[in-house]
Formats: C-alpha cells, structure tokens, sequence
C-alpha cells in the first residue's frame, strides 16, 4: 500500500555547495550569518509515523545553549505541522553524523532505526535494518554506502499527490498518479550535488567513491523524486524512462 502522506518538517542547509571550495573562512561567515548545517528532517505517514533524521544545526558547536535551540527548533517545525515528538512511532536515521542525529534523545517514546551495519557501532538502543527491508506499508529502507560506510536512505510510494486545476467551469482537483519518492541522506547532499554528479568526500569516516557513485545510481534508478540530506523535494530527471 502507498503511504498516506510525507511532509518535509525542517529543510537542511549545507555549508558548502557542490560548486563551492571547501573554506574555513566562509564556514564561519555562514554561521555568523544563521546557516547551521543541520539537515533535512521528513515525515511519513503510514500504517506507522516515521522521521526520517532530526536536523541538528550548528554541529560544532556542543554547548548547553545549542542543543537547547535545537531541541526548541524541531519541537517548532513538528507543531507547525501538527506532530509533537511523542507522536512517532519510527524514528529513522540515514547515518551517524551528529547534524542528522542529534535531537534523537526527543524521541524516547519511537523505535529508532538504523542500517543494520550501523548498530555495532552505535551506543544506543537501535534496531538494525536490512536493505531492502520494509518499515511500514509502502516504506523500503536501501543501504547506500560511500559517504559513510553504513548510510541508508528511506524509499516510499505515494498515490496521494494532488494538483489543483482551474478550467473555465471552475476548479478540480486532480490525481497524478503513484511516484517513488527517496529520501536519501547524505548519498545525494544537495540539488546541485544531484545535477553535477559530485560526491561530497570531507568527512572524515567517507567510505568509498565508488561505493558512492553505486549507491546515488541506486537512487537515481529507482526514485521519482529525491528529498536529499540538506535541501528541499526535486524531481529526478535522471531517472531512466520505462
């Protein structure tokens, strides 16, 4: 079955796009100027609740005051779309880097989720998952290794895609029909990471480019649409035609 609904809760913000240097100076230019690096949380609804990661912004910076704020800006974008964090029955994260783990104490109530080879090395209660495995109707989770060794991004189906149409007798409301829609973590950072076939590799835990370039391909094949680790839903115009 597709899943009832998703939602992006909290769009994520890069410090350096692919067609940017990587620079110490504009890294903290961009700080001073409130981009904190967090990255993108989603929401899908099924036959249970699931997050897709937690946006934890301004990762370098561990003080009491920031994880506060983070705390208080998520617990803002879930209420502005109706959720509080008790409401999540899955939490899911991509992969082990604090801007997309680090609000995960808010949700003691959810079963939080990982790449079944993530949970070896992770130190908290988690459940490890198979690639391929299904989560919840209509919800498959993929392994995408490369940009971390135990990535894993969350495919889903949807039919509930609605467009208004306004005709001269008035307006309707029109199906288009069921798409594929990835939420892929850090396999594919940005838009313009997707458009110029770049892989991001500063991490320092970066795996494989090889594995990386396999794991965006999985994706690309796959998905209709990509909601990437840091920015807003695009279409996959890469996506080769039945």
């Amino acid at each position: 079955m597709p899943v009832r609904s998703f939602k992006i809760i909290k769009s994520g913000s890069i410090p350096f796009d692919a067609f940017e240097p990587v620079d110490s100076r504009a890294m903290a230019l961009k700080n001073l100027s409130g981009i904190g690096c967090g990255s993108t949380v989603t929401y899908i609804e099924s036959d249970a609740r699931i997050l897709v990661d937690t946006g934890f912004d301004f990762e370098n910076t561990l003080t009491d005051d920031n994880v506060k704020a983070n705390k208080k800006r998520l617990t803002h974008a879930l209420k502005a779309h109706g959720l509080k964090p008790s409401d999540i029955d899955i939490l899911f994260i991509t992969h082990w880097h604090l801007d997309h783990f680090g609000n995960v104490k808010m949700f003691k109530d959810s079963t939080i989720m990982t790449s079944e080879a993530a949970v070896s090395r992770v130190k908290i209660d988690v459940t490890g998952v198979k690639d391929g495995e299904q989560i919840a109707d209509g919800v498959k989770v993929v392994h995408t290794p490369g940009h971390t060794a135990d990535h894993a991004s969350v495919v889903f189906k949807t039919d509930r895609l609605r467009q208004s149409i306004q005709t001269s007798a008035g307006g309707r409301i029109v199906g288009i029909g069921e798409v594929t829609v990835a939420a892929a973590g850090d396999a594919i950072l940005t838009p313009a990471f997707y458009a110029t076939d770049s892989i991001w590799t500063q991490n320092k835990d970066f795996s494989s480019q090889d594995a990386a370039a396999a794991s965006i391909g999985k994706l690309v094949d796959q998905a209709d649409y990509i909601i990437p680790g840091h920015g807003d839903l695009f279409r996959n115009v890469k996506k080769p035609q039945a």
